[in-house]
């Protein structure tokens, strides 16, 4: 067992090229794990439970799990503030995600019914965005830990640009496989591969983040229960927690439906998806860019505003694509949302940072990410119960419907809401 406690309790601290390796392991580790999160977590996944007979509803509140996952942030804090060695915990969690993810395309393996197969699926991707939920700020820190002081927005920008332009490429061919699986009437098998794929790809990312060397925490807490509620009690953070909240509601009414909606009412292929796909991702990689020198000169909350504004005016903009139109209009949606998504979460995330203590940052802004989550997960229960209700009077415009009230929720929010935000610069 020696080889076991070198790997996750060394007894010397990692030396400085043990660091570097650890580096590199984790820019590639990241593009790998991009791959999985995005084939489980979009198109692919609606077209997948579609082939299994799911309804729009269930597929809808199949995509709101990982929302609901990230309520488990809240808990996180309980198990790594407490531990100096957190590789082993971390490694553990992210197998079970990855594994349980790929494992979700491989059920009808097992689980010849349709039926059966779909509560299955259900369960795995449950399992693997709860595991996620939990590990992500573990694996943050440690992320956060191995980044080089003087360098780690040139680090940072690489491995964002290596997952970003790998994720595109495997997306991109995994997506036209499938439509090539589908024109010859065979789906199922075009599923089955990617779900050998995921696998394969779960065994490197669990190989890649055993390699990487961390650096043990030399400072550990026993957090309190009653340390949770201290962001909601701070009354110069209030405002700011609750516009994130409050901006959790849209994205459980329009987010969950977005996927589906574009797969069976406006029928936009596989293929199609991921190629725009590609071109969103170079936007968002422009778009990080902007909103960061504009943030750098008139602050976090402009950023916020004008991101927030686009995005809603896309989610708004979903409601009135048709058909005919969506070859032509569906892009640049798809586009200028994600030439937006960037900047808002990096915003959005600076002026939760540059907003709460020192000696409670990770407590303000984990809090902040779950009760937002708690908050979209609740919205997103609302939108999968009046969606087959409205299916049956309005047919395909039920999501449009939903779309709309989305929208409407979300300018009122920033309308409201949004003038009270501090405006930290960057």
């Amino acid at each position: 067992m020696g080889w076991f406690r070198q790997l996750f309790f060394p007894s010397e601290p990692p030396t400085e090229s043990q660091l570097e390796a650890g580096r590199h392991a984790l820019i590639t580790e990241g593009a790998v794990a991009a791959v999985l999160y995005s084939v489980g977590t979009g198109n692919f996944l609606a077209g997948y439970l579609s082939q299994l007979g799911a309804s729009i509803s269930f597929c809808a509140f199949v995509a709101m799990i990982p929302q609901l996952g990230c309520v488990l942030q809240f808990f996180s804090p309980f198990l790594f503030e407490r531990i100096h060695h957190r590789k082993l915990s971390i490694w553990l969690l992210c197998v079970v995600y990855r594994f349980s993810l790929a494992a979700v395309f491989l059920v009808p393996l097992a689980v010849p019914g349709h039926a059966e197969a779909r509560w299955v699926v259900l369960a795995l991707y449950t399992i693997a965005f709860f595991a996620a939920g939990v590990v992500t700020p573990g694996l943050s820190h440690l992320t956060l830990g191995l980044a080089p002081d003087g360098r780690r927005g040139a680090f940072f920008a690489r491995k964002d640009i290596t997952a970003v332009c790998v994720n595109s490429a495997a997306t991109l061919v995994m997506g036209r496989q499938l439509d090539y699986f589908t024109r010859i009437g065979r789906p199922d098998a075009g599923y089955l591969l990617i779900g050998a794929v995921c696998a394969a790809l779960a065994i490197l990312d669990a190989l890649l983040l055993g390699l990487v060397r961390e650096n043990p925490v030399a400072f550990v807490s026993k957090l309190r229960p009653a340390d949770i509620l201290r962001p909601v009690r701070d009354k110069a953070y209030r405002p700011l927690l609750l516009y994130c909240i409050l901006g959790g509601l849209p994205g459980g009414l329009s987010t969950p439906f977005l996927s589906v909606y574009e797969l069976r009412v406006l029928n936009l292929s596989h293929s199609f998806i991921t190629t725009v796909g590609v071109v969103s991702a170079v936007a968002g990689m422009a778009g990080s860019w902007y909103w960061g020198r504009l943030a750098d000169a008139a602050g976090w909350r402009r950023v916020i505003w004008l991101t927030a504004a686009i995005n809603l005016s896309c989610t708004l903009g979903w409601a009135f694509v048709r058909p005919s139109w969506a070859p032509f209009t569906a892009p640049i949606l798809m586009v200028a949302t994600a030439a937006c998504s960037g900047g808002a979460s990096i915003a959005s995330m600076n002026l939760q940072f540059a907003s709460s203590p020192e000696n409670a940052k990770t407590t303000y802004i984990g809090v902040t990410s779950a009760t937002a989550s708690i908050a979209a997960c609740l919205s997103a229960s609302v939108g999968t119960t009046l969606q087959p209700l409205l299916q049956n009077v309005l047919g395909n415009s039920s999501i449009p419907c939903l779309f709309l009230l989305a929208a409407a929720l979300g300018f009122a929010n920033l309308a409201v809401n949004g003038r009270k935000l501090p405006n930290n610069k960057s």
